[in-house]
């Protein structure tokens, strides 16, 4: 292993850990420079995602999720880039598509990441943010050692009109049970069936330790949050959706659950090449496929709606009523097919959002939501810029 870290790094906290946690790792200083992460990008290109970068954010690390052009509806969720990459190695991940940079990157100026969110969120104070950092990684893959969670989690505690998400596939927890939280951050699992798992998500951890892990953060208080995102369509997959539904149930507590995402598996075009050099024996490209109104492949939507049904059903028969279940990048058409309901914009779905939070969680004192808030909501998407 190699640990890279921009000139100036060295001293910080995150630089110090990992040089502690892989004290046998070789250490290079580069220059904090575009030209030389340019440089150390393109020789590093082609290599696994084994070495780490540790580097200063610079520019624009907060910002409301790209989500998808219109028909399709997007909950205004909002991103901290506070790392990048991911070590798992999962054959559907769209990051090995957008990201350019093999190298596992953690930011060092976790503070300034910080003062980005507070800005923003103060220039709107009667709307509920939910903020995540899972976007261009994995939020706890690395947390263990970058400690970057706990100092968020405390942030998020200080804040009345944000919530904090940290979503993984990882088990690593334990540094995070003992952290005065106050009930205003979500840990979230990402979850498919065993076989799914074994199959298309190389080096996370099986589906029991993540349950383990469910456990032990719902005893430490938090909120859950569970992303059956992408759904997979193989034989047999509407079975094991279901038991995969009876086991979270067997750990998780529906009275502590913020809220659930459906989606199915979906990808720019161009990807799929990608995915058959990388993972010659994958199937996860045998099932036909079109193009979506964004440009996006997925399943035809007879296909996925069933997939939904399907699930939909499970979460209601062993969850409840009282789940927050939503889509992510679905049409009206496809939720009311489902639900028998569809919000009639992204800003409704975002106080639909708020609504359920303030209501499930009276003691956490959020804002009391107005839709008229949440429809003055005016940030645009990178999409929408062009």
């Amino acid at each position: 292993m190699i640990i890279y870290i921009t000139s100036g790094c060295e001293g910080s906290a995150v630089a110090q850990r990992f040089l502690k946690a892989y004290p046998r790792a070789e250490r290079r200083i580069i220059a904090d420079s575009e030209a030389a992460r340019r440089d150390l990008y393109a020789a590093e290109s082609g290599n696994e995602k084994k070495h780490i970068f540790i580097t200063r954010a610079a520019g624009q690390h907060f910002k409301v999720c790209p989500g998808t052009s219109e028909p399709y509806l997007c909950c205004n969720y909002w991103i901290l880039h506070q790392s990048a990459n991911c070590p798992f190695n999962c054959s559907y991940c769209i990051l090995q598509y957008y990201l350019n940079n093999p190298l596992l990157t953690v930011y060092s100026n976790t503070g300034d990441l910080k003062d980005m969110v507070r800005k923003r969120i103060r220039e709107e104070p009667r709307r509920l943010f939910r903020i995540g950092t899972g976007e261009l990684a994995d939020s706890l893959a690395l947390d263990h050692i970058a400690f970057a969670g706990p100092e968020l989690i405390r942030f998020a505690a200080g804040q009345e009109n944000m919530i904090l998400e940290l979503k993984t596939k990882s088990v690593h927890v334990d540094h995070l049970t003992d952290i005065p939280h106050r009930g205003k951050t979500v840990i979230s699992w990402s979850l498919n069936p065993p076989s799914a798992i074994r199959e298309h998500e190389e080096g996370s951890a099986p589906l029991p330790a993540r349950m383990e892990a469910v456990k032990k953060v719902q005893d430490a208080g938090y909120m859950l949050g569970f992303h059956f995102d992408p759904m997979l369509a193989y034989e047999n997959s509407e079975r094991e959706y279901r038991e995969l539904v009876r086991t979270l149930f067997e750990y998780a507590d529906p009275s502590r659950i913020a809220w659930i995402s459906v989606g199915s598996l979906r990808f720019p075009p161009e990807m799929a090449e990608k995915v058959r050099r990388k993972f010659p024996q994958t199937r996860l490209l045998d099932s036909e496929m079109i193009r979506g109104m964004d440009n996006k492949q997925r399943y035809f939507k007879p296909l996925r709606i069933g997939m939904y049904q399907n699930l939909y059903r499970a979460l209601r028969e062993y969850g409840g009523k009282d789940l927050f279940i939503y889509f992510c990048m679905e049409d009206a058409a496809v939720w009311k097919r489902v639900t028998g309901f569809a919000p009639d914009s992204n800003a409704h779905l975002d106080y639909l959002f708020a609504g359920h939070l303030v209501r499930k969680f009276p003691g956490l004192a959020f804002p009391k939501p107005e839709l008229k808030a949440y429809r003055a909501f005016d940030t645009q998407r990178s999409w929408e810029k062009h």
